[in-house]
């Protein structure tokens, strides 16, 4: 097999697993770092499971207030962790310029193929408003009106 193939194949795997995920766990952010993550093996699991913990709250548009959509966040964080190999506790301002051109790329990138990069505006384009995740209410509305699924598509 070649290593083109491998790599869409892994490819694939991530984007399946992060879908997944999305469907059943939801917190886009966690899923998208953690389909990535574990994967390619980024950490041990439980640096991974910390990672996690701190993805959490970034979902919804970073804790619902709106912004930058989870999946690119926790797309960006595990650019991080794949490629960051300093102790990230030191100054290293030459390593980190490859990690930031990385992450920039994936930035651009999930701007152009998902038309925006907030929360706010992608559920407003596709979904037609914005939903509080913090209310149950509107939790059940988004659910209705297929929020997790098109989530699903994004973060995988």
């Amino acid at each position: 097999m070649s290593d083109d193939v491998s790599r869409q194949r892994l490819l694939e795997q991530i984007e399946q697993d992060a879908a997944q995920l999305q469907r059943e766990l939801h917190a886009c952010a966690r899923c998208a770092l953690f389909a990535v993550g574990r994967n390619l093996e980024l950490a041990e699991p439980a640096s991974l499971e910390v990672a996690l913990k701190t993805a959490i709250p970034l979902s919804g548009g970073v804790a619902g207030v709106r912004k930058q959509c989870g999946g690119l966040i926790g797309g960006v964080m595990a650019i991080g962790l794949g490629m960051v190999k300093y102790d990230a506790r030191t100054a290293h301002p030459e390593e980190r310029k490859p990690v930031m051109v990385a992450a920039k790329r994936f930035y651009r990138w999930f701007e152009s193929e998902f038309g925006h990069a907030n929360c706010y505006d992608l559920r407003e384009m596709h979904l037609g408003r914005f939903f509080d995740m913090t209310d149950p209410e509107e939790a059940a509305k988004f659910a209705a009106a297929g929020g997790h699924e098109f989530c699903a598509g994004v973060v995988g």
